[in-house]
């Protein structure tokens, strides 16, 4: 680990270390700086200030404005798609929600035949197969519509993290045809999503990483919430999220990692369902957040897809760790998967050893059942 005064570094006191949604903008800024400083590495430490953790970065200089500009510049933000593109892609993609619906009602329809067997067999055949046929090449016309109205490859994955295997191959292959040591971005972003090799029980769609929180209810969905952000979001919309301490203002577009947005009655004053108390997000902080996921691959395992830090012996819950001393985002990468982070017993020892002050704790929970359900992190405790 570097040494380094605190004096030396840059604080970023708008991001909590200690909050899921904080602690990944943490590592989504120093991932996003470290592609924009080529010729140096840029590292961070964590300060603890009034029961928080803030970041402090190194070899970024103390330019708030010229920092903020370089990370909208590698987010791409805001975009603004072609009108006549983006205008072809809404066409697509609600001719394929149709043709969805009518396979959904299809379906419905040969369930009350109570049909078994053979006979149910030739009978999906018949009813399921024009359709499916017609699905596929709606699907093939959106996507491709798609990847002309995002600014980045990755988007044009989908809505949601449900492509096929196959799919998530492709554009992995092609990714990786485009990327170097110091342009990996999009690869990086694929393998935090998921493995081409982890599929849905008894079908060919890919699992998809734990921080996948929006699935659909609500009509949000995981990346295009993505694009969404990127559309809106700005330089000043980034300064102001990340060098001050400001109440979150926005609604809707959020990647539901704020423990804060957890509205469940328990954990409530009020009626959460009121139109006065809806959630509030921070879209800058959120589309860095996204960026975070960088560092957090997935990897596939005997049971299944396993996503950095997370452990699921009792419950499932992602495990992260604070540390003191300046190290980069490559020494990020190994520490945010050793096995002390999600080891019970909290060798306190053994992660001060590694220059960890702290782990803290937040459990994934889900509210209500699917489709019409949420998902959230709950407040993270500290565990060593």
């Amino acid at each position: 680990m570097s040494v380094h005064s605190q004096h030396d570094g840059l604080l970023l006191p708008g991001l909590d270390g200690t909050n899921p949604l904080g602690f990944l903008a943490a590592l989504g800024v120093l991932h996003l700086l470290n592609t924009e400083h080529e010729s140096h590495e840029v590292t961070m430490s964590w300060l603890s200030k009034e029961g928080i953790w803030n970041p402090v970065l190194y070899g970024v200089g103390q330019d708030q404005k010229s920092i903020s500009s370089s990370l909208a510049k590698q987010l791409k933000c805001p975009f603004t798609p072609s009108k006549k593109a983006d205008c072809v892609r809404v066409k697509r993609q609600e001719a394929f929600d149709r043709k969805k619906s009518e396979r959904k009602r299809a379906v419905d329809e040969l369930k009350k035949q109570g049909l078994r067997g053979n006979e149910r067999k030739a009978a999906e055949r018949e009813k399921l197969g024009p359709i499916d046929e017609s699905l596929n090449k709606l699907r093939s016309k959106w996507l491709a519509a798609l990847r002309r109205c995002v600014p980045s490859l990755e988007l044009s994955l989908g809505k949601h993290l449900n492509a096929t295997c196959s799919e998530l191959r492709e554009h992995m292959i092609l990714a990786l045809d485009e990327a170097s040591l110091h342009e990996r971005n999009i690869l990086d972003l694929y393998a935090a999503f998921g493995s081409d090799v982890c599929s849905q029980d008894k079908s060919d769609q890919m699992l998809a990483t734990k921080f996948c929180f929006i699935t659909g209810s609500g009509h949000q969905y995981f990346l295009d919430t993505v694009r969404q952000l990127i559309e809106n979001v700005t330089a000043d919309r980034i300064e102001e999220a990340v060098f001050t301490q400001v109440e979150p203002q926005d609604e809707k577009c959020s990647m539901r990692w704020d423990p804060q947005e957890d509205r469940r009655y328990a954990v409530m004053w009020s009626d959460p369902t009121a139109s006065s108390n809806k959630a509030k997000t921070n879209w800058a902080t959120n589309l860095l957040a996204y960026r975070g996921l960088q560092l957090l691959p997935t990897v596939p395992r005997s049971k299944g897809l396993f996503t950095t830090g997370w452990s699921d012996d009792e419950y499932l819950a992602w495990n992260w760790p604070i540390w003191t001393g300046a190290i980069s985002s490559w020494v990020i990468r190994s520490l945010l998967s050793h096995p002390l982070l999600t080891d019970e017993s909290g060798n306190r020892n053994a992660l001060s050893a590694l220059g960890v002050a702290a782990v803290y704790r937040s459990i994934r929970v889900q509210v209500g059942n699917p489709p019409l359900h949420k998902v959230n992190f709950t407040p993270s405790q500290r565990v060593a």
